[in-house]
């Protein structure tokens, strides 16, 4: 038997619980005769046996040696900084060209979605009033019928000529 009281914290826990696990083996391959010869002795001792598998659980989590060391970190001890910082300042965002005004139809849009897109707090009513000065303003491109508008088709805001 090993003397408790010279090792170090970590042996002396790690001792202590491989006797508990191996008293949790010699209990387990008890129930599991037990059960094997009489199966209403089985069905007393399950309950305490599953607690039992539990806490073998518990304890091997515990057991498990740690791989860190202080001489990793006496390692570090020493070593220069670096002359500039390790990151790159962040940069300014380059100006933004505007948005230019005139907007090119895409597959799906009507004019009721590019009007909302602008005016997205608009009301029903604002945003009629808007596809009918849109219609308007580009009635030699659109055509009679503002419902009808195909891709590919430049249209300019009202007021934009």
């Amino acid at each position: 038997m090993h003397d408790l009281t010279t090792m170090g914290p970590e042996a002396a826990l790690r001792t202590v619980l491989t006797a508990l696990l191996l008293a949790w083996a010699a209990w387990w391959c008890v129930g599991l005769l037990a059960a094997l010869v009489d199966r209403r002795l089985a069905a007393r001792l399950a309950p305490p046996l599953l607690r039992a598998l539990l806490a073998t659980g518990a304890v091997m989590a515990v057991q498990a040696p740690s791989h860190a060391s202080t001489s990793d970190v006496d390692a570090l001890q020493g070593l220069s900084l670096p002359e500039r910082p390790p990151t790159a300042a962040p940069q300014p965002e380059p100006a933004r060209a505007p948005a230019p005004s005139a907007r090119v139809v895409a597959p799906g849009e009507s004019l009721w979605s590019i009007v909302r897109e602008r005016s997205p707090v608009a009301d029903d009513a604002a945003v009629s009033d808007r596809v009918r000065a849109w219609h308007g303003a580009n009635r030699a491109v659109i055509g009679p019928d503002p419902d009808l508008i195909h891709p590919g088709q430049r249209l300019d805001p009202p007021g934009a000529r």
